[in-house]
């Protein structure tokens, strides 16, 4: 009986001495294997998000369009915004600024959204990481009026729109330069006025995606309700909410996925400020990154 007892211990022992020899103080963990972005250089930067907008003016002016790109395009960006809160699936917002070029130009201040199809990419994909994108093979276009970088899908009502590029092409396309940064420019966002926002000419591809701040009170916020409850969730599995400013009437969507941490927030009362990605569909629409995003 006593050996029955001694032989276990012994063993586990021996496994545990076993495992910390293996894990020397001086051996530095081999990370290559987590590691989901091109390890060498992708070549040099010779486009701009900009660029890209400029020439295809009439594809980002629609709905939902997309086509392939044939010629070594690289363009680099920081991430602005990623899916830290769960709530931006499977997207990276890459943001440039050129301070080449004078305050108020348009071309100065671009971003676009980079879809990459994984369950959670802020790991790979961190706040103020700058990287360089080789869009040979890959597809540009716009989904619902929103400006991005991917691959086509078919959905499940049998449409084929541009959806998030493979996770593969990631290390053949996509290249992280430097270390994050989440201090630089490219991480602030852009405060817009209620006259910014009530602007018709401002409602194009060239203001957004954008990282941004919007001011007011939430319409639904009662003390109780929360952002985006599933009895609320409509086909695209999420929930939309009116902030209101008070100055103008200025309404923008806040817009919020269901089963994240933001969804089972309660909505705050009063004015805040909002912090997210901005795009344009019937409205102006505001996605929060986090709870963070909530001041």
């Amino acid at each position: 009986m006593k050996l029955n007892k001694i032989f276990p211990m012994a063993l586990a022992a021996f496994a545990l001495t076993a495992f910390t020899a293996c894990m020397d103080d001086v051996d530095e963990p081999n990370t290559d294997g987590y590691l989901i972005t091109s390890k060498t250089d992708i070549g040099e930067v010779n486009y701009s998000i900009a660029q890209l907008k400029n020439e295809h003016s009439s594809l980002f002016g629609q709905t939902n369009a997309f086509e392939q790109v044939k010629e070594d395009l690289i363009i680099e960006g920081v991430v602005a915004a990623n899916d830290c809160g769960g709530n931006l699936y499977q997207t990276v917002l890459i943001r440039y600024i050129d301070e080449t070029k004078p305050e108020g130009d348009a071309d100065r201040d671009q971003a676009i959204v980079l879809g990459v199809k994984h369950t959670w990419l802020t790991p790979y994909f961190q706040l103020g990481q700058r990287v360089k994108v080789n869009l040979k093979g890959l597809y540009i276009g716009c989904y619902s009026k929103l400006p991005k970088i991917g691959q086509p899908y078919y959905t499940s009502s049998g449409n084929l729109r541009l959806g998030p590029m493979l996770l593969q092409l990631c290390a053949t396309n996509v290249q992280l330069v430097g270390t994050p940064d989440p201090s630089c420019a490219e991480c602030q966002p852009i405060e817009l006025s209620p006259e910014w926002l009530r602007t018709t000419a401002y409602r194009n591809y060239k203001n957004y995606p954008q990282l941004v701040t919007v001011k007011g009170t939430i319409q639904e916020a009662d003390g109780e309700a929360i952002f985006a409850p599933e009895s609320l969730q409509d086909a695209g599995y999420g929930v939309d909410r009116t902030l209101v400013n008070s100055e103008n009437n200025t309404k923008v969507t806040i817009r919020t996925s269901t089963q994240n941490d933001i969804s089972f927030t309660v909505m705050p009362q009063g004015e805040h400020s909002f912090t997210g990605l901005l795009s344009y569909y019937s409205n102006w629409q505001v996605q929060l990154r986090s709870v963070n995003d909530i001041q």
